[in-house]
């Protein structure tokens, strides 16, 4: 029997999730120095429930690299992207025996991104923007912030990386991030993101990068 929180990750969308508190909410993102204004969710965050999502999705990278990997260089926005995320999912059914709870997929695709991140080496150095490095394709106004993001704070970005779901280390890492968010924004844009969306996003955005980077340096 599928476990149910597979059953709900195969609801969820590519869009960041709105689900889960705390979020940040950026207006005139434009200014470096603002200070992003906090935002109600609609449901409190479950932490026990964000950590056993990070772990399904870290594991079923661990049990199956190649079709993380491809499916992480996939274009979100497509059928075929949801297929192939699904189908890493139900494959991968038995790392997260019995366990509940509603997650976005873009959720579970973060972990994945995390866990094979976890082998880039020195993930600041392979984040950090160098203009003979390949340039990478972003898919839409949120890719392209998360893109920024990371490529502008490489360091601030790995240490995210580096902290437990849902913690208060988790928290602190991400009100680093705030005003690089609302900087890498395009001109005139709102948006509000949730912590676990954000962190998700920025995984899925730096894993693009280091294999962008990796691709480049084998064709030089």
């Amino acid at each position: 029997m599928i476990a149910p929180v597979i059953a709900a990750l195969l609801l969820g969308q590519t869009q960041v999730p709105q689900e889960s508190a705390p979020s940040l909410a950026s207006a005139s993102p434009n200014l470096a120095g603002e200070t992003a204004r906090p935002a109600r969710a609609r449901t409190a965050a479950d932490p026990a429930s964000l950590a056993e999502m990070q772990a399904f999705g870290r594991c079923a990278a661990r049990r199956a690299p190649a079709k993380a990997a491809a499916l992480l260089q996939m274009d979100y926005t497509t059928p075929q992207y949801q297929q192939a995320l699904r189908k890493l999912a139900l494959s991968n059914a038995s790392c997260s025996p019995g366990k509940q709870g509603r997650f976005a997929g873009v959720l579970f695709a973060g972990a994945v991104a995390e866990e094979l991140l976890s082998h880039a080496g020195n993930l600041p150095e392979a984040l950090a923007y160098d203009p003979a490095k390949t340039a990478v394709k972003t898919l839409g106004e949120t890719d392209r912030t998360a893109n920024c993001v990371a490529r502008t704070a490489s360091r601030e970005v790995a240490a995210l990386f580096a902290t437990p779901v849902a913690s208060e280390a988790e928290r602190a890492a991400i009100r680093t991030l705030t005003p690089v968010v609302e900087t890498c924004m395009a001109k005139g844009q709102t948006a509000r993101f949730n912590y676990p969306g954000l962190r998700a996003i920025l995984a899925t955005a730096s894993y693009r990068i280091v294999e962008a980077g990796r691709a480049s340096a084998a064709a030089g």
